[in-house]
């Protein structure tokens, strides 16, 4: 029984979830970014996977419902989801055990489900309301004690609500991406799993489940009551089960993780992310059109190395001119660290509300007045890629790493030039996470590593 203290701090919570509830429910963009229809068959998987663990269910509880998939094929006594699309509502089952509620997930009190059931939704950190990312953030702090990266996705709120809602000897069941058994991001969620010794097994999916979607899904599974520990899975087009002997499928396991101390010894750093590549970076056809000029209003930039042949070794003038000058990439940089041009404040103020739509542009003061980056990188890599290694390239042009580019600091050009020799005989692939469709990717931290075994220093994080 709650005191009277708590209902009324129970019903003003209540009040400020629904209103950002409200203010999603309002957002077309959200929307249509956070649903994706469950697979019947994959539904059907994944109650597979929890009667095998739990024959009888009483109460499930759904997070990011949807239309209410999950309630068609499970075997339970009562089915509760959440949904704030009420569009999606009004397709769920009907039944006198199933509800179906037009309410955000935080809005819900209570820790009575013996299963989580779901595929929450997948939204970026940098799509995310900054309003409902920080009350969400504060309530998994508040229940859980669990502290997320600023860099999580909408998903990794919804799996610590989950982990919360079930009781002591509970099961969750979930559809996420692969990654997140090692990506830095979702480390403060395995490490509350750990804390509490609960029993995780992941099921690597094949590619294609969700056709429009490049991040790998997984089904996992997190058993309150079972031995601790993780085990990982890989499920083929046919249904069948192999036993992986790590995330990467491979006894080499993941590469290590390693923070550099300083600013003064080698070390990678994330591309910049100024907001929206869509409008803040051009192509050479778009920069003539807006008649930018090279230097006053943009600088080079590189946002993708594929056109790049995987033999250049240095990204020279020519080099840029040739691979993404006149290939249409987008390969030029608005600038932001000095006062706009009449041309580019005429191109910014050209611009559609629509088009940059992110909680990044739309919490600064200027929606597109990033912070400028003092320095550019000696190296270039890039942090996706098919094959054995990740292609670099020695930055001659004084470029500016954006979006999935890092760039590594530091370093003489000398030494970069043997760094890319080395990461060439290197190979990386039985060594990461898939990433995307036959995509690896390095993180910054596994590109330190990586410094530090060719001779860079840096220290253990």
């Amino acid at each position: 029984m709650r005191s009277p203290s708590q209902a009324d701090a129970a019903r003003r919570l209540s009040a400020a979830i629904d209103t950002h509830a409200a203010a999603l429910r309002s957002d077309p963009l959200y929307l249509d970014r956070c649903q994706v229809d469950t697979p019947e068959h994959l539904v059907e998987l994944v109650w597979q996977l929890v009667r095998a663990r739990r024959p009888t269910v009483s109460k499930v509880v759904d997070f990011g419902a949807g239309d209410a998939r999950f309630a068609t094929l499970g075997g339970y006594d009562t089915y509760l989801g959440y949904e704030i699309d009420t569009a999606r509502i009004g397709r769920a089952p009907r039944g006198s055990n199933v509800r179906v509620v037009p309410h955000c997930a935080f809005s819900h009190q209570e820790q009575d489900a013996d299963v989580c059931v779901g595929n929450p939704p997948y939204v970026r950190n940098q799509d995310l309301p900054g309003g409902w990312r920080q009350m969400a953030a504060e309530e998994v702090l508040h229940r859980t004690g669990v502290n997320l990266s600023g860099l999580a996705n909408a998903w990794h709120y919804f799996l610590m609500l989950a982990l919360w809602s079930v009781t002591s000897d509970g099961l969750v069941a979930q559809v996420l991406p692969f990654e997140w058994v090692s990506r830095p991001a979702a480390a403060p969620i395995r490490g509350y799993i750990d804390a509490n010794g609960w029993c995780v097994e992941v099921y690597r999916l094949c590619d294609g489940v969700f056709p429009d979607v490049l991040t790998v899904p997984s089904i996992t599974i997190i058993d309150k009551q079972g031995p601790s520990g993780w085990r990982f899975h890989e499920i083929d087009a046919d249904g069948g089960v192999k036993d992986l002997a790590s995330p990467t499928g491979t006894v080499a396991g993941v590469l290590a993780y390693t923070r550099v101390c300083d600013d003064k010894t080698p070390r990678a750093k994330r591309g910049l992310s100024p907001g929206t590549q869509q409008v803040l970076t051009l192509s050479e056809g778009e920069r003539v059109h807006a008649g930018l000029h090279v230097r006053r209003d943009v600088v080079r930039c590189v946002t993708s190395l594929r056109p790049i042949p995987p033999k250049l070794v240095h990204l020279t003038p020519a080099a840029f001119d040739q691979y993404l000058v006149a290939t249409g990439a987008k390969c030029w940089l608005i600038r932001t660290n000095r006062e706009p041009s009449a041309r580019l404040q005429g191109y910014l103020e050209s611009i559609d509300e629509s088009r940059y739509q992110t909680s990044t542009c739309l919490g600064r003061e200027q929606w597109w007045q990033f912070l400028m980056p003092q320095q550019v990188p000696r190296l270039l890599i890039a942090q996706a890629f098919k094959g054995a290694t990740p292609k670099a390239v020695v930055n001659d042009v004084q470029a500016h790493a954006v979006g999935g580019v890092a760039g590594v600091y530091n370093i003489s050009t000398a030494a970069g030039v043997r760094l890319i020799e080395e990461l060439a005989a290197q190979n990386l692939h039985d060594r990461l996470v898939p990433y995307a469709k036959q995509m690896r990717k390095l993180e910054i931290n596994q590109i330190n590593s990586l410094l530090i075994s060719m001779h860079c220093v840096g220290c253990d994080a």
